[in-house]
């Protein structure tokens, strides 16, 4: 990725949530690897999940009856194109069962928050085919609170 496209990409996201937001997400030698610069334009969502029991669901009358047991945090990321090195790096940062996620402020506390999260369905896009091999993709996942 080029200075001028990360810059880009830090620009939209700092006009979408702020000049300080970042999203760090911890890899195996226990370090922080700061991915905002990598997080297209309105490619960050945040939602929740409720996660309900086993007494939730439809009675035969219809109604429905919540057993909700929690409530976890969930991430959408969307990536600006990459290049392959930038793209390994996210896959070997995503590979863990589980992955130490710092996201700074968070915007429910405005405050930074530090999840225990995983992810699942990753999906890659293949955009460009250069001569000189350096491909350009995109990645999209989820980060779910564990």
């Amino acid at each position: 990725m080029t200075a001028e496209r990360s810059e880009q990409a830090r620009d939209g996201l700092t006009e979408q949530w702020g000049d300080n937001m970042t999203v760090e997400i911890m890899n195996a030698s226990s370090q922080y690897v700061d991915i905002t610069p990598y997080i297209a334009w309105q490619g960050l969502t945040f939602s929740k999940q409720d996660v309900d029991g086993p007494d939730a669901g439809r009675t035969m009358d219809g109604r429905m009856h919540r057993d909700r047991v929690a409530i976890k945090e969930k991430m959408q990321i969307k990536t600006v194109p990459l290049g392959k090195d930038k793209i390994a790096l996210l896959q070997t940062l995503l590979d863990p069962e589980t992955l130490t996620v710092r996201v700074n402020p968070y915007p429910k506390t405005n405050a930074s928050k530090v999840m225990t999260m995983y992810t699942n369905n990753v999906s890659t896009q293949h955009i460009i085919h250069r001569s000189n091999g350096d491909d350009i993709q995109s990645m999209s996942f989820p980060l779910i609170e564990v």
